[in-house]
């Protein structure tokens, strides 16, 4: 199979696969929802974030290294399993001496034992991360598609179970570890892979520079986005946290599902095209062309149905979220997009650019989230809309010159997705006005099935070519 073929193979799985992850997730987190409070996800949430940074540095990088070199050595794979597996036992063990410390700082001593007991994940997920890589490196999706469902899924099942016993806040911590357990268990089954006993510095040491400009952006990329959490759990409680928590998961199920899924597979593809910038350029407006296609309506749609989704879906005790997606539309729809650019520093080996970027923009991000917090959750994520709308054209300029692509040349590829989606708003809106005193659920169905015929109608219009090539690749055998 060709390059193409390869990576159009790979999105189908990929969002496959993602489409029964965030379909699970959602109805879990409904379930959950109506079966926790507000403080018991704000608890998770607050250890959540403790344990999403120490995740960062669980294979400092390597795997991505890994996908992106040329060349791979059976030295060098086998050097760097026996160093993740050493990153996982020292993540837990960091965490669990860390755990009072956390607690103390949110003034939560329940925390101390949820993230012990979350801690764990590091040790199991340390076998199984050069796994994955090395099926990424090879765009075989097909079969990471069915190990993260089935794990998933079976976190799902042993979540909602624990929660209906009464299990409260831990039925939550069950579904973590299940999941990664059962992803971390498929993955050694599936894989034909498997390490030497021997471990090369050597090796690590050629990819470090790489690898740690890398981590180092990840670190300050993490550090931004969950400031927000940190500053709201730590001032404003664990319910406040929790609204804004469950806030913050609806807006990124359309990123997840849609950009995190593509972007996913293009890195390894835009790897094996790092030295030909034209097919590069070519490739890339393609895929953010497919993407906003597709997270644009999403985020609009959200943005108009905000109201009747939350009373409907879950129930009036959650009306605080409303206001908070409104916001949060606009960044799910400026961040659909932007993480894209992550794969072109990474596909040209430019890291280190990637790095400096990372730390200017999360400063720039916390300050918004610390100035925004006087006004509480509603104060921060207007701080969080602000800071993002005001750097787009700096995240796209600085990497778009590593593959010689123009800012004009991009803005065209947005513009026909916006526009059909605005359009789709104007209608929407004008059918919801018409509906007022509807019951909440009676009232979303009908908006969503206006909006969806509303944007297609559109598209077909003003951007048919977009249309034609998205069903065509849609189209084609994996």
């Amino acid at each position: 199979m060709t390059i193409r073929q390869k990576a159009i193979s790979g999105v189908k799985w990929n969002f496959a696969s993602q489409a029964g992850q965030q379909a699970t997730q959602l109805l879990t987190t409904v379930v959950l929802a109506r079966l926790l409070t507000p403080a018991e996800f704000g608890l998770v949430a607050m250890a959540t974030v403790v344990i999403g940074f120490v995740n960062l540095f669980k294979d400092l990088g390597t795997s991505a290294a890994i996908i992106q070199n040329r060349e791979v050595t059976e030295d060098l794979l086998s050097s760097v399993f026996w160093a993740n597996v050493a990153f996982g036992a020292l993540g837990t063990a960091v965490l669990v001496a860390a755990a009072p410390l956390v607690a103390m700082y949110y003034h939560e001593p329940r925390v101390t034992a949820l993230l012990r007991v979350l801690a764990l994940n590091f040790v199991v997920s340390g076998f199984s991360i050069l796994q994955q890589a090395l099926f990424e490196r090879k765009l075989l999706f097909r079969i990471l598609a069915r190990v993260e469902v089935a794990g998933v899924t079976c976190g799902a099942v042993v979540g909602i179970s624990s929660a209906i016993a009464g299990l409260g806040v831990w039925a939550l911590v069950a579904q973590s570890l299940t999941t990664v357990s059962m992803i971390s268990i498929l993955l050694w089954y599936f894989s034909d892979w498997r390490p030497r006993s021997l471990f090369h510095w050597q090796e690590i040491r050629g990819i470090s520079k790489y690898s740690l400009n890398l981590v180092g952006f990840n670190t300050f990329n993490y550090f931004a986005r969950n400031a927000d959490y940190l500053l709201i759990g730590r001032f404003l409680g664990a319910t406040s946290l929790g609204i804004y928590m469950l806030a913050y998961r609806i807006m990124l199920y359309p990123l997840q599902s849609i950009t995190t899924v593509i972007s996913r597979v293009m890195f390894p593809a835009y790897s094996q095209l790092q030295d030909d910038d034209a097919r590069f350029r070519s490739a890339y407006l393609r895929t953010a062309g497919m993407i906003a296609l597709a997270t644009f309506p999403m985020m609009v749609g959200l943005w108009v149905v905000a109201e009747p989704f939350v009373l409907s879906i879950f129930g009036p005790k959650w009306a605080q979220v409303i206001p908070l997606i409104k916001i949060l539309a606009l960044v799910g729809m400026a961040q659909s997009i932007g993480a894209t650019v992550g794969a072109i520093y990474q596909a040209k080996g430019r890291t280190d650019v990637m790095f400096r970027w990372g730390v200017g923009a999360g400063l720039l991000t916390v300050v918004g989230f610390g100035v925004g917090l006087r006004w509480g959750v509603l104060g921060v994520a207007i701080a969080y809309a602000i800071v993002t709308l005001g750097l787009v054209i700096p995240s796209f300029a600085i990497p778009f010159r590593f593959i010689g692509l123009r800012l004009v040349a991009f803005a065209a590829a947005l513009a026909r997705p916006l526009g059909a989606s605005l359009l789709m708003a104007v209608i929407v809106l004008a059918m919801r006005s018409v509906l007022t005193g509807w019951p909440p659920l009676a009232a979303l169905l009908v908006l969503v099935v206006t909006g969806a015929t509303a944007y297609v109608a559109a598209t077909w219009i003003v951007n048919r070519e977009q249309l034609r090539q998205v069903l065509a690749l849609l189209g084609r055998q994996s």
